[in-house]
């Protein structure tokens, strides 16, 4: 379509009123969102973009006429500054459908800020196989809700999903840079003041801190702006043009500049400007060249002579600032210990009466233990320190909270986390071999169904609508094998909203028992994982605790039950489509219709509670009464302390449908109320919490547990 002056263009509009139907999200409970048809009418286009509006949708209380204004700003806007700018930094638009042209599609069914959906870059075929509809096109959906005063963050909004089309089509694996990078488009484009930066300028109301994680709108865009003083514009091109995980992308950028600093050096830099913005000082790394951020608040102030200590939470990824004032008092050593799970890294500046204020080192060691002698500075000095928990190298954010502790005249001490020795020890007490066989056993499981073994079928993402979670039933196969256990897959068809069907399978393992005639017993454990990002989800599921885990116990107790003569039938079954309203545990009773003895169902069990609470184990289950004692006192037989509560809240488990069949339920979990810290636990984060010996203590305990509930000889 040709170039119109934008009057012509909306009264052309106004005349022909183009009508299509388009296929709108609507996030329920679930992660996975339904599909809903809309129809909608053309009411504003320029060179590059189109805006529909959803039938009956209104969002503007001053009528029609001022919808139209707004309208016609957002297509200048996006024609005029959107497009051109961020099309010259990250390069072209990709355009599926053939029509030159973005689609803004105003509706009820969007999110607040906004919603690019990259399954519409898809042919529909390809689409339907993730369980969705595609609308074959460029899309950004939009609710304009934001009025008066507050319009010009509909502008923000389609500057950030705008963005995250961009870096869609160059690397559609990324999630976390796009996020970040999407969010600071609307200061990019001149649509936002610099106090979007460091988040006084938030459409929900949401406060920020430099402690917070740096995601989302807040101080993580201020890194973007440090990043692109430093750097250049560029550098963010570079970073969308080369997929890369977490700050790997940020090193490479400084070693091809011939900088030798690391990505956390830099990372450290970025925080003592945050405070200083000086480029007299640490030859200008520790200043912007473009903005003046405010100095944020300090986390912890003291005076050197007097010993004292204190911690700090700080968001992996987030920033603190400690202030020690120098009397005329002997000075004690300032010592910092950030928790070890992560690295650290820091500055120090000294700030002098009169000047000149000089950077002093400052360096963590691997244990996240940093010391700084303070007896070279004089009375009337005052010493800054800005330390910052570096993320890892990993492709999503890590959403974790950590302590950082200070003292002065402090020795560092993390508390030993006993918890580790003592379920050792119970270990090594229940089993004659010390559980080393399955011990290995559980983590070569384990591994295989989080994506670190190499073993093939690789596993990618265990995410139920994932294309690739076929490979977990495969994997589920072998690893019942090598315990010599028959299974056997029982298909069904999960069907979505919009009409896409995928079969799901449950894997079984029949552990048949001297009476063929009475209701078998279920062991249960959901196979699938999520993340809180609907992208990440069908990217890289590979969710430790929640719950490859709880498969690994299962399959192991099978193999130890498979060898204890009992009555009834066992049945160990891995289900699938717990994230997704438990949809295989739906499907399995629904086949059994009811007829078992007991549903026994394991969910987040790999990772103990922080000690003193590690030996813990809590059950939930409506008809835990019915159960005989000794299965309660299975878990004090090796150690265990079982807390028992009659209502099922674990989430992804068929238990609730269980118990509503009238089935005595048992729910088993170690830890409580962490749903969302499970959901995004790097990987590798989560590896290093799992405990092996916990493990293998419930293996006994559910082995047992179900030869009980099926009737010993």
């Amino acid at each position: 379509m040709g170039i119109l002056a934008l009057p012509l263009v909306v009264a052309a509009v106004a005349l022909s009123g183009e009508a299509r139907s388009f296929w709108t999200t609507v996030q329920g409970p679930q992660l996975q969102p339904a599909q809903v048809q809309v129809r909608a009418r053309l009411v504003g286009e320029g060179r590059t973009l189109e805006i529909f509006q959803e039938e009956g949708y209104r969002f503007s209380s001053l009528g029609e006429a001022d919808e139209a204004d707004q309208i016609a700003s957002a297509v200048k806007t996006f024609d005029e500054v959107i497009f051109p700018r961020e099309v010259a930094l990250f390069g072209p638009c990709p355009d599926n459908d053939a029509n030159g042209k973005v689609i803004v599609l105003l509706t009820r069914n969007a999110a607040p800020a906004g919603t690019f959906f990259p399954f519409d870059e898809m042919p529909e075929q390809e689409a339907l196989r993730f369980g969705f509809r595609s609308n074959g096109g460029e899309i950004l959906y939009h609710t304009f809700e934001q009025q008066g005063n507050h319009e010009s963050w509909n502008l923000h909004g389609l500057a950030e999903t705008f963005h995250r089309l961009l870096h869609y089509a160059r690397d559609p694996r990324e999630t976390a840079w796009s996020i970040v990078l999407g969010d600071y488009m609307p200061f990019m484009c001149d649509l936002a003041s610099a106090r979007l930066l460091w988040g006084d300028f938030d459409p929900m109301g949401a406060s920020h801190s430099a402690s917070d994680p740096w995601q989302g709108r807040g101080w993580s865009l201020l890194f973007i702006q440090y990043l692109r003083d430093r750097l250049g514009a560029d550098s963010l091109r570079n970073l969308v043009a080369h997929p890369e995980n977490g700050l790997s992308g940020v090193a490479r950028l400084l070693a091809e500049s011939g900088d030798r600093r690391t990505a956390a050096d830099f990372l450290a830099d970025f925080a003592m400007a945050c405070w200083l913005d000086d480029a007299r000082v640490g030859d200008g790394r520790f200043a912007f060249s473009s903005v003046v951020p405010p100095r944020p608040l300090l986390a912890a102030r003291a005076v050197a002579s007097r010993p004292t200590s204190g911690a700090v939470d700080v968001g992996v990824g987030g920033m603190a600032f400690v202030m020690v004032d120098i009397d005329d008092q002997r000075p004690f050593p300032l010592a910092l210990q950030g928790d070890p799970s992560t690295r650290w890294a820091g500055r120090a500046v000294v700030l002098k009466e009169r000047g000149p204020d000089r950077e002093i080192p400052l360096g963590f060691d691997g244990g996240g233990v940093a010391h700084v002698d303070l007896s070279p500075l004089g009375a009337g000095d005052r010493l800054v320190v800005a330390v910052a928990a570096v993320p890892g190298d990993y492709p999503m954010f890590d959403r974790r909270t950590l302590l950082l502790r200070w003292g002065i005249g402090w020795v560092p001490h993390v508390p030993a986390d006993q918890g580790r020795g003592l379920l050792n020890s119970l270990v090594r007490k229940a089993l004659p071999d010390g559980g080393s066989a399955a011990r290995t056993r559980l983590m070569a499981t384990v591994e295989r169904l989080g994506g670190v073994a190499s073993e093939a079928p690789a596993v990618a993402t265990r995410y139920a609508w994932a294309p690739g979670a076929a490979s977990v039933v495969q994997v589920l196969d072998q690893e019942a094998g090598r315990r010599g256990l028959p299974v056997r897959h029982e298909t069904f068809v999960r069907r979505a909203s919009n009409g896409a069907e995928q079969e799901w399978s449950n894997v079984v393992v029949h552990l048949p028992g001297s009476d063929a005639r009475r209701w078998p017993v279920v062991l249960a454990a959901h196979w699938d994982g999520a993340r809180s990002d609907l992208a990440d989800s069908y990217l890289r599921a590979l969710n430790l605790n929640d719950n490859a885990a709880g498969v690994a116990v299962v399959l192991e107790a099978a193999g130890a039950i498979s060898r204890m003569p009992h009555r009834a039938p066992i049945l160990a079954v891995f289900l699938a489509g717990g994230y997704q309203d438990a949809a295989g545990a739906r499907a399995f009773l629904e086949r059994l219709d009811g007829k078992l003895t007991a549903w026994v169902e394991v969910d987040g069990i790999g990772i103990p509670e922080r000690w003193p609470w590690s030996l813990d184990v809590h059950l939930q289950g409506t008809g835990i009464g019915k159960f005989p004692w000794s299965v309660n006192q299975g878990f004090r037989h090796v150690g265990l302390i079982a807390k028992t509560q009659s209502e099922i809240v674990a989430p992804h488990t068929g238990g609730s449908v269980a118990a509503a069949r009238g089935v005595p339920t048992l729910i088993l979990r170690t830890r409580m109320g962490v749903e969302a810290e499970d959901l995004n636990l790097p990987t590798e984060v989560e590896r290093e919490k799992l405990s092996a010996d916990l493990m293998v203590l419930l293996t006994k305990v559910l082995a047992n547990a179900a030869v009980n509930l099926a009737g010993a000889p």
